[in-house]
C-alpha cells in the first residue's frame, strides 16, 4: 500500500543526504544551503508530524552554520572540525526523519 506523502518525504530526505555526503562545508555555499532549506520545506510541508518538523528544523539550523564562512568554527571539538561535527549532527537528525517514517509507516499498517 503506497503512502505518496511518507514516499515524498523520503525523496526529499535522500536528497538532503546526498547533498551532506558530497558537500563537506566550512565555507559559505549558498547554493548547498538554499538547497538544503527548500528541501527541508518541502518535506515537512508533505507530512504533518511534529518530530519530523522538529528534525528538519535541526537540518535547516545545522546547515545555516555548515555552509557559512565563518559560523561553523564555533562548533569546533578537540579532534573534530566545526563543519564535521556539524555534518555528524544533521546525519543524526536526518536519521531520526527516517525512523520517525517507518514508525508512521508502521502505525498506518497496523504493526
Amino acid at each position: 500500500m503506497p503512502f505518496l506523502d511518507l514516499d515524498e518525504v523520503r525523496r526529499h530526505h535522500g536528497a538532503l543526504l546526498e547533498i551532506v555526503l558530497h558537500r563537506p562545508g566550512g565555507w559559505a555555499d549558498r547554493a548547498s544551503l538554499s538547497r538544503i532549506v527548500e528541501l527541508c520545506r518541502a518535506a515537512g510541508a508533505a507530512i504533518d508530524d511534529a518530530l519530523c518538523a522538529e528534525q528538519l528544523g535541526i537540518v535547516a539550523g545545522y546547515a545555516t552554520d555548515l555552509f557559512s564562512e565563518q559560523a561553523h568554527k564555533k562548533w569546533d571539538r578537540r579532534n573534530v572540525s566545526g563543519a564535521d561535527f556539524l555534518r555528524l549532527e544533521i546525519m543524526r537528525a536526518l536519521h531520526s526523519v527516517s525512523r520517525r517514517l517507518s514508525e508512521i509507516e508502521a502505525a498506518r499498517l497496523g504493526r
